[in-house]
Order: structure tokens, then sequence, then C-alpha cells
């Protein structure tokens, strides 16, 4: 396969910015352009200073050319000329100076920018695509092919534009002094850059893609290793996710040592081209016959040239290097921006209200890349401030049905609305919603943050209530820090149970209008389990909820159940007439 070209990449780049981050382009330009006027600026000195050192009457013919007479000494010439240099050298590298900074934060903000924007489309991607992929992923696209392409790949076009413009500006003022010389430098330059282009640049995409395929699997295995790390010391299997990881380690470092030698190679080459340029240019000028006066001058521009020039062709192809390295990420980043614009998941209803009932009809779902419907033909009506429990075996649907009725999953037929009117895919609706689910996400913070999740600064008085309605009181009491206690990663240094109270108290923090608990209780004990069942019917009461259970006391409270098998309804029915069919779904 064709690699892509550098513009094409280069125009994927700009769909990442805004306007206003288009025009920020245009004074980096700017800048470029101004300190590209200055490096010929002194160049031009530079030619001239080296003539009036050489003989300090010329000094007298160039002042003259600008209307300025004067029967100053040879050593005041100089000296003059010399201050002139000096300002100018320090105008040019203080207007250079500004220029990399401002090109740094402004790329920078970029960054910034555009990675608060892939989070907020993530952020509406529908949960059943979010299903089908590796969590890794989005953490290397946003953690690490984000940074790739704004502190690398942009950084290495400001840094070619700027070059670039210097390259070109230095080669006029040789091709002024010197059409001849000029144009054999840039002829020799012209066939470096075709080799490097078509034979270096190729093998710079190739250890892109190497380097990214190794990241995101290397980085897979490390969060493996971490996630699982009770597990592996217990069965010992230590060596195995090790080495798993240190095989695309490995390979990664192969990669970028080969990279890394290769960025070395046009510096030694244009080293070796400079010296040969030198000798080939006095030739040059001893046949053009100059004298040796006007030689030495030319020779002066050449070598302040060629020292500039230098460093910064070598820069120039480093920076291709890198950009045409960054290409594969560029790729990924402009597909994963695209798709995730690709469809609204969510809407904003500002008149939503839940005053009577929810109703699913005729409901059909199949997940992304599944042969079968996961539900089928779904008829039901939950009225507000009803109790409804969902039972059926491993399979049967009911957490497909609750990621529905959440609004996370989009039907492929029928529809779930409340009142009639409003659809369940709106914020709204997840306003009204507090739900707990089987296996709480818990972050490596305290309690209270825990609680209040997501939130910047906590109420108190919402927090100590609902710590009190989900019975946490006494448990937070009994700690040093109380609330400020932190729960370690994942909540491991708590109970299942403190955990599950942790999640009710999160689901109950801002006072939802329903409640919806997914088996919230099935990897607790009985006893655990008949507490925790307890605080949950003390929650529940004024609210309507709707309740996944696998144990059938769990469902004594409920005004229906509903019994679900392969997808579909089997039966709606009462706690009284549960326990034989329970048992058959069993």
């Amino acid at each position: 396969m064709t690699p892509p070209s550098v513009l094409s990449a280069i125009q994927k780049f700009f769909t990442f910015l805004t306007f206003k981050e288009k025009l920020t382009w245009l004074w980096i330009v700017a800048f470029a352009l101004t300190t590209s006027a200055l490096e010929v600026i002194t160049a031009s000195i530079i030619v001239i200073f080296t003539q009036v050192l050489n003989t300090p009457e010329t000094g007298l013919k160039y002042l003259a050319k600008i209307g300025i007479r004067t029967n100053s000494s040879p050593g005041r010439i100089v000296f003059t000329l010399a201050v002139v240099v000096g300002v100018v050298y320090l105008i040019k590298n203080l207007i250079a100076t500004a220029e990399v900074f401002f090109q740094n934060f402004s790329i920078q903000k970029m960054n910034y920018n555009f990675k608060g924007k892939l989070l907020h489309r993530y952020s509406r991607t529908d949960y059943g695509f979010y299903l089908t992929r590796n969590s890794s992923l989005g953490t290397r696209v946003v953690g690490h092919d984000t940074e790739i392409i704004f502190l690398s790949g942009m950084v290495a076009i400001a840094i070619i534009l700027s070059e670039g413009v210097i390259f070109l500006s230095l080669i006029g003022v040789i091709i002024y002094m010197n059409p001849s010389l000029a144009f054999t430098i840039l002829g020799i330059g012209v066939g470096v850059s075709v080799i490097i282009t078509k034979c270096v640049l190729p093998w710079f995409y190739q250890f892109g893609q190497k380097i990214q395929e190794t990241s995101v699997y290397g980085n897979q295995n490390l969060i493996q290793f971490f996630h699982a790390f009770k597990e592996i010391v217990l069965l010992g299997k230590g060596e195995f996710f090790i080495n798993a990881y240190q095989v695309y380690s490995l390979k990664k470092a192969k990669i970028q040592a080969i990279q890394s030698s290769l960025n070395v190679l046009p510096r030694i080459v244009i080293e070796i081209l400079f010296m040969g340029g030198f000798v080939v240019s006095i030739g040059i000028l001893c046949l053009d016959q100059e004298s040796p006066v006007h030689m030495l001058g030319m020779l002066g521009g050449y070598l302040y040239a060629g020292f500039r020039l230098m460093p910064g062709l070598n820069r120039i192809i480093n920076q291709l290097n890198i950009f045409k390295s960054t290409i594969p990420s560029v790729e990924r980043v402009h597909q994963e921006y695209i798709m995730m614009a690709a469809k609204k998941n969510y809407v904003d209803v500002p008149e939503f209200e839940f005053d009577q009932d929810i109703e699913i009809k005729d409901l059909s779902f199949r997940y992304i890349n599944a042969e079968k419907n996961a539900l089928s033909s779904i008829f039901l009506k939950i009225k507000k401030g009803e109790f409804i429990g969902i039972v059926g075996g491993t399979g049967s649907g009911k957490s497909t049905l609750i990621d529905l009725i959440l609004g996370l999953l989009s039907p492929h037929q029928g529809f779930i609305l409340v009142d009639e009117k409003y659809p369940v895919n709106s914020y709204q609706w997840h306003g009204k919603i507090g739900y707990v689910p089987q296996s709480i996400y818990l972050t490596d913070d305290t309690i209270e943050k825990n609680i209040a999740f997501g939130e910047t600064v906590t109420d108190k008085l919402r927090l100590d209530a609902v710590i009190d309605t989900a019975q946490l009181r006494d448990f937070i009491d009994s700690l040093p820090e109380r609330e400020k206690t932190f729960v370690g990663e994942h909540g491991i240094r708590l109970s299942g149970g403190e955990r599950q109270r942790i999640s009710i108290a999160r689901a109950l923090y801002h006072s939802p209008e329903v409640l919806i608990f997914d088996e919230a209780t099935s990897a607790l004990d009985n006893e655990t389990e008949a507490r925790l069942m307890e605080t949950i019917n003390t929650v529940s009461k004024d609210r309507t909820v709707i309740m996944i259970a696998h144990r059938l006391t769990t469902l004594k409270n409920c005004s229906r159940i509903v019994v679900m098998e392969k997808g579909k309804i089997k039966e709606v029915t009462k706690y009284e007439k549960i326990e034989n069919v329970f048992n058959e779904v069993r």
C-alpha cells in the first residue's frame, strides 16, 4: 500500500483546527517571513563587512550608495559597520526567540483544545460501539497519538516552514552574489532532497506504523498486568505477562534505535557536502577570475550562509523524517475524529418531564457485529412510582434491556418513550436516573469524591444526607479521616458491601426520580445482601425503581416482575406467583 503523502497528512492536520487556530498559523508564517528577511539582511551585511575589513575604503562606496558621504577614518568605518552587524544580529535573534516561544505556546494550546474536542466526541459515542473496542485504544489516541501529531508533527511543520523560508532566502542571496555558484549548491541540495524523499522518508512512515502498533499492544499488556495483579501473583503467571509486554517493548526499542541512527546520517552527509561545496566555490570563483578582495567577500557570505544553512537543512530533513513518522498517528486520529462525529447519539430536550410512564413498544436490538438479536419484540409499560423486577438466566437480555432504557443503546426496531413523547437518549433523562451497577467503578480518590462523582465542589448537605440514607454513617465515622479517606484503585481498600453502599450514595447524590439496580447485590453474601436490600428498600420510596436480580428474595417488594428468556419477555407476573417460573429460568 502506498503511504499517504505529506501534503494529504497536512490537510488532515488542519481539519483538527478551529478558524481562530488557522489564523494563528498565519502569524507563524509571518514570523517565519520576518526571520528570513532578517537572515538575508544579516548575510548581506556580513558580505559587505568582510570586504570592508579587507579594504576599508570599500565602505565609503557602500555608504555613498545609500546617500551618506563622509571623510571618516577607515577604523571608524569598520567600527560603525561592526556595530550595525551586531545590532542586526541581535534583533534577528530576539525575533527568532519570540518566534520559537510563539510557535510552541500556540501549538501546545492547539493540542490542549483538540484533546478536549476529541474527548467530548468520545463522550457522545454510542455505547454499543464502545463495547466493541478495547479501552486502551482510546487512551492511546488521546494520550499518545494526539500528543505526537501536535508536539512532534505540528512542531515539525512549523520548523520546516521557518527553516525552509530562511533556506530559500539565503540561496537567493548567493544567487545575487554569484548565480553559477548558487545553482551548483542548489543542484546538489535538490539531488540530496530527492534521494531522501524517495529512499529515506518511506522508511520513517513504516517506522511510525510499527511504533504505533507496538505501543498499542504493549500498553494493552501493561494495563492487563496491573489490573490482574492479584490473580497473576496467586497463579504465578508473572513471567507470562512480563514476556508478553517485553515482546512488543523490544520491537519498539529496535525500531526507535534504527530511527534515531538514521536521523544522524543527514547531518554527516550535509557536513561533507558543505566542505565539498566550499572547495567547489573557491574553484568556481577562481575560474571566474574574481579579484581576491571580491572573492573574500563572496567567501565570507558563503561561509555565513553555509554555517546557517547547514544546521537549517539538517533540521529540515530531521523534521521531515519526524513528520513522516507521525503520519500513522495523523491517520488514526483523523479516522477517530471523523467517526466520532458521524452520528449524534444523545439529544437535548429542555422541556423533558417524567409524569406518567416509560413505554417500550415492539423493541428489538442487535449488537454491532452480532448475527442474532439480543432482544426481540419487547412490549412493556412502566408507570411512574412502580417498583419493577427483572429476572432471567444468563444471556436472557436483562442488562441489554436496562442499557436501552438508560438510553445508552439505540433500538434497531421499535422505541422507548417517556410520557409518550420524550426520547430516553436525552441528557435530561440521564439527569433523572440514579444507576447502581453490579460492578461499580471507584476512582483512586476519597469516599467524598467518589460519591459526588465528577463534581468540583461537593454539596456538604447533600453528601451527609446520602451517606445517612445509604447507611454509610457508622462505617465512615469509624475511619480516622472519615469521608476524606482514600478508597484505593477500584476501591480495593473497601469490602464489597461498602463499595455497593457508596454506589447507592452516588446514585442518590443528584436526587434522581428513577433508580435502576443492575444486579447490584449479586457479588455479595446473603447476610450483606440482606442488609443492603434494607437500604435499597428505604431509598426506593417515592421513586420509580427497576431492579435486575439474581435472587428471588430481593424481589419481594416489586409490584411486578418481568421474566425474560432468550431475548424476549416470557411473562410479567407478581412476586407471589414467581417462584416456580423463577426456578424454570434459573
